[in-house]
């Protein structure tokens, strides 16, 4: 629970660095995450209006706040390009195709192979 509480305050403090470009996240990619692949069976992702949550296995999490979110199409895909800052106010960018097939799948741009679907709750 304190994880949740550091977490939950970093958001807080990080809440007011976010862009002033001010994007919505669309409906669809709401939500978390998650892969059958082995390699990353412990992973997830999170995404909110406000921040993006990076599972790392167990009960370790990053929450970074959301700054950006771009829309472009490419290769008769969807690309989003989401840019994020840590608790350091480091930008970073998450690029990855949605594809609306099957209640929706994002592929990472650099891992187009690993299928990651929404959890149903």
């Amino acid at each position: 629970t304190r994880r949740i509480l550091i977490g939950f305050a970093l958001l807080a403090i990080l809440s007011g660095c976010q862009s002033a470009k001010g994007n919505t996240v669309p409906e669809h990619l709401l939500g978390v995450w998650t892969t059958p692949h082995h390699k990353y069976a412990d992973r997830y992702f999170e995404i909110r209006n406000d921040a993006i949550i990076f599972g790392h296995g167990g009960e370790n999490f990053e929450v970074h706040a959301l700054a950006d979110i771009d829309q472009a199409q490419e290769e008769g895909s969807i690309l989003y390009t989401i840019t994020h800052l840590n608790h350091h106010g480091q930008r970073f960018t998450f690029a990855f195709y949605y594809d609306p097939a099957n209640k929706g799948v994002i592929r990472f741009k650099n891992q187009r192979e690993i299928a990651w679907t929404k959890e149903v709750r």
